[in-house]
């Protein structure tokens, strides 16, 4: 049961351009304004697996503190493109650099016999060896493209660690780029990023 959903606004806080959560009991996060959640979330599938989150002042952008683009509409990345997660979860030796998994395999029965949805995709080795972990869920999974970081994909769910044919689940944010645009206020805050088309 994931009851962190379920906690008020007023008990979030965000970090940013920190890279260890010792450092931040010391910070003072930014505050939310507001988090939305998509409706059509299903607790059971994990689809529709995103939300937004308003602060109530923005971030100050430094040399620690970047914006990561947004994918290009319908963008769909070849199988074994290298990307990178990240997230404040259970850790073990090994590099946060994934490749992406067709979802044709992820999909079949050696993975996950048909529990993707058009709206995720997975990122992983069939063998194991990095994955995302207990506690990463809502974490970036960034690709570069010939233009920019870009923000592919979300913590979602998995099946155990870095398990043989259980690769890393995420939302596939391209699915999402009109819910993301066409909430209050998002249009106009990510057209001052600067982001590539």
């Amino acid at each position: 049961m994931h009851t962190y959903r379920h906690l008020p606004v007023s008990r979030w806080q965000v970090f940013a351009g920190l890279v260890s959560q010792a450092v931040g009991g010391q910070a003072a996060g930014a505050v939310p304004g507001s988090i939305l959640s998509h409706a059509r979330y299903n607790d059971s599938s994990h689809d529709y697996d995103i939300a937004l989150v308003k602060l109530r002042t923005p971030l100050r952008f430094s040399d620690a503190v970047h914006a990561v683009c947004l994918p290009p509409y319908h963008q769909d990345l070849p199988a074994g493109t290298a990307c990178w997660i990240s997230g404040w979860g259970y850790t073990q030796p090994g590099h946060a650099l994934v490749p992406l998994i067709g979802t044709k395999k992820c999909n079949g029965s050696c993975m996950y016999s048909g529990e993707l949805s058009p709206r995720m995709l997975c990122a992983g080795y069939s063998d194991g060896k990095v994955d995302a972990c207990q506690g990463d869920s809502g974490g970036p999974l960034v690709c570069p493209d010939d233009l920019a970081w870009r923000l592919v994909g979300i913590v979602s769910w998995g099946t155990g660690c870095a398990e043989p044919n259980h690769p890393g689940v995420y939302t596939k944010v391209a699915e999402f780029l009109d819910w993301i645009y066409h909430t209050q206020g998002v249009d106009s805050l990510l057209a001052g990023w600067g982001c590539p088309e």
